[in-house]
């Protein structure tokens, strides 16, 4: 999957960029709640299948939400995710939100650059770097998964990644 979603993957890294001023940290979080918390309000809503067992997705909307609180950037309304997240699109979406947790320890040495941390700003940002067995426990039930189609799954991420490289587009 990371080999067919390398390029959807790089525009949404791109269109976040350095994240080495407040007015771009900004930027990204409004960009990223646009993108996340319609996916998590759809996954709230939704069975989630017995493959996945006892794991679950890391939520970070509301952190998200908290951390444009501290910053003085309005909350505004989620809207609806326009896909469906079932079967094997279910398991792309989720491939996209799980990854982030990589790049998360990246922006939030960033976000920490800034002054942020924890409790004030980047609490989304510590939540999901400090998490990295969840995309790890998330690969081993991918793994596990029969039937699979991959071809559905990437078509998902790929989705998703468009979704949020749309989002950070938007805020610039």
């Amino acid at each position: 999957m990371r080999e067919r979603t390398a390029q959807a993957h790089a525009d949404v890294d791109e269109a976040i960029g350095a994240l080495d001023t407040m007015e771009s940290y900004r930027s990204y979080l409004a960009s990223l709640y646009a993108f996340r918390k319609p996916i998590e309000d759809r996954l709230a809503e939704t069975t989630l299948p017995a493959e996945l067992g006892p794991w679950r997705p890391r939520m970070i909307a509301d952190a998200i939400a908290g951390d444009m609180t501290d910053l003085g950037i309005a909350v505004p309304a989620a809207t609806r995710f326009p896909f469906p997240l079932d079967g094997d699109a279910l398991f792309g979406t989720l491939y996209v939100l799980e990854g982030s947790s990589l790049g998360a320890r990246v922006l939030y040495k960033r976000a920490e650059a800034l002054g942020l941390n924890e409790s004030f700003g980047a609490r989304h940002l510590a939540l999901q770097s400090g998490d990295i067995e969840g995309w790890r426990g998330f690969l081993s039930v991918l793994e596990t998964v029969e039937p699979f189609d991959l071809g559905s799954a990437v078509a998902a991420s790929n989705k998703a990644f468009a979704t949020a490289h749309d989002a950070f587009l938007k805020a610039v």
